[in-house]
């Protein structure tokens, strides 16, 4: 009864509140999701401490241990700088930094001699602070990824790299000839134009509702400008999250058939020497959870894509 009787309370509570509540809670639930993926991928990183067997002919350990090094902390970096991104929006959400920034430009304006009437000029002030607040902030985040991590691991110096020869270059272009005969792109373009129809199709019916801006903190105007922050970035939120998964997967299955085109090409060889140098060159792991690559990697793993070239490249 106590659970019913808490959800029969927050149905009554003004669409506002609901609206602002659900917005805090998924993002906060997608945050939680994110973290799960990334731990389970740390996972990988510390107990994969040799090279795999697929890889033993082609790979050596000091390359592996490189990678993995890097990956450790990249991922270490990723936790603490992704709580923070997720604590400083809440608290902007909860202490009304959108509408008080509105605020402050409008009074940037006034001081230049602009009334409210000036949307569009407010608005590319709104935009100007907005920049500046989050190139500060994520300033000191930025710094210690290129200046620490990045250094640390040889990114900012002349490191030498391995190269394509001829003949791999000509097996990754057989791969990207792959995507233009099959139609991939034409196939994203019309999904991608596709998306933008329904998205500003539903901005066209959303735009009106009170209740969106009040849940914002916008209770006496409706700025445009607002009105598409808040939209596009917190109520298509749950629509984004599901279409970027299935993009995922589709850009996946693209990735499988333009390594097919190669290999009737009969470059299969080549192209599986070309992803491990590729692969070697910018210190990526090899090995992946399979729920962290599903979720999150537009290319499938290299492991997975080397299986699906292998026979190919026996034959």
């Amino acid at each position: 009864m106590g659970m019913w009787a808490s959800l029969d309370a927050m149905w009554e509570m003004p669409a506002e509140k609901r609206i602002f509540g659900a917005v805090l809670l998924f993002s906060w639930t997608v945050y939680l999701w994110e973290t799960f993926l990334a731990q389970r991928q740390r996972r990988i990183y510390k107990t994969t401490t040799h090279v795999p067997l697929e890889l033993g002919q082609i790979m050596d350990s000091e390359t592996f241990e490189k990678s993995r090094l890097y990956q450790l902390d990249k991922s270490t970096f990723s936790f603490w700088s992704g709580l923070y991104s997720e604590i400083e929006g809440t608290f902007i959400l909860l202490f009304g930094g959108i509408p008080y920034l509105w605020r402050l430009s409008g009074r940037f304006c006034g001081y230049a001699g602009f009334g409210p009437e000036y949307e569009i000029t407010q608005s590319l002030v709104f935009l100007l602070l907005a920049t500046l607040f989050s190139a500060s902030t994520g300033l000191p985040w930025s710094l210690y990824n290129t200046f620490v991590i990045e250094e640390k691991h040889g990114f900012n110096q002349q490191s030498k790299k391995q190269g394509c020869k001829n003949e791999e270059v000509l097996a990754v272009l057989g791969h990207e000839l792959g995507h233009w005969k099959l139609g991939h792109t034409v196939k994203n373009i019309i999904i991608s134009q596709m998306n933008s129809f329904l998205c500003f199709f539903l901005f066209a019916v959303l735009i009106g509702r009170k209740e969106l801006f009040a849940a914002f903190g916008f209770y006496d105007s409706q700025p445009t400008l607002i009105g598409l922050l808040i939209i596009f970035q917190f109520i298509f939120s749950p629509y984004n999250e599901v279409l970027s998964f299935c993009l995922t997967v589709l850009s996946r299955r693209f990735e499988f058939q333009a390594d097919a085109f190669a290999k009737k090409l009969g470059k299969a060889k080549d192209l599986y020497s070309a992803l491990i140098k590729l692969n070697k060159d910018n210190l990526g792991f090899p090995v992946s959870d399979w729920l962290f690559s599903m979720w999150h990697y537009s290319h499938p793993p290299l492991l997975e894509r080397l299986q699906a070239l292998k026979s190919s490249k026996q034959d």
